[in-house]
Formats: C-alpha cells, sequence, structure tokens
C-alpha cells in the first residue's frame, strides 16, 4: 500500500477569483478570494486578508486572516489571526487564537490517541470515599 504524501505544492485562489463547489486534494491551499461550497485537503489551508470563505474546511492546518462561515476541522492546528474571523463551529488538536480575532461557535478539541500515564482503567463512579 503506497502512502499518501501531501503535495508540497500551492494552489491560489488570487483577489478577483469567485469559486462556488467542492474542492479536494492533497494540495495546500492559498485564498484571496471568494469560495463558496466545501474543501477538504490533506495539506494545509491559508485564508489571507481578503479571504472570504463560506464553506466548511477540513485540512492539517488552517490559518484564518481573512473570514470563514462555516464549520472547520484542522486535523493539527488552526490559527485565527487578529485580522481574522471564524463564524462556525472548529475541531482541531491545537487552536490559537490571538488577541482581536472573531469567532463565534464551538471549539472541540481533538484529543491524543496515546493511553493515558497510570491506570489504564477509569476510577469507578460509585467509588464511596473512605473515612479517616
Amino acid at each position: 500500500m503506497q502512502k499518501v504524501k501531501t503535495a508540497d505544492s500551492t494552489s491560489l485562489v488570487s483577489k478577483n477569483v469567485r469559486i462556488e463547489g467542492e474542492i479536494q486534494g492533497p494540495e495546500n491551499l492559498h485564498v484571496e478570494g471568494y469560495i463558496k461550497g466545501a474543501i477538504a485537503l490533506s495539506g494545509n489551508i491559508f485564508v489571507g486578508n481578503t479571504g472570504i470563505v463560506e464553506a466548511d474546511l477540513e485540512a492539517k492546518n488552517i490559518v484564518i486572516q481573512g473570514e470563514v462561515t462555516g464549520n472547520v476541522k484542522a486535523h493539527q492546528q488552526l490559527e485565527i489571526h487578529p485580522s481574522g474571523k471564524l463564524i462556525g463551529d472548529c475541531t482541531a488538536a491545537s487552536i490559537d487564537i490571538k488577541e482581536g480575532a472573531v469567532f463565534e461557535g464551538r471549539s472541540i478539541m481533538i484529543r491524543s490517541a496515546r493511553p493515558q500515564s497510570g491506570s489504564n482503567s477509569p476510577p469507578s463512579a460509585n467509588a464511596a470515599p473512605t473515612a479517616g
């Protein structure tokens, strides 16, 4: 089985370009224009200052400097810069919201698959406290 590798190339949606539809692939995407639809990439998504996205986004890392309306899933890190605006729910392993950024929605942290140190079994909810 061949491992899918994220491409080193980046596709650009420039300031005067408008796209409606679904975007998928292994590329990185830099948005300075307008996109409406859905974006699912195995690379990174960067929404620049002039970028306006009305779509659900899924990528390895997502950086927002423009405006995003939709739900966002970053498998690693989501960054919302001071000029950035996210209206929608976000799911990520790491979320960095800079001072001045706008975020209206709910956030969910992706948990690591690694077991926590100590006991593998959770404490019993019915355990009675011991008197001492």
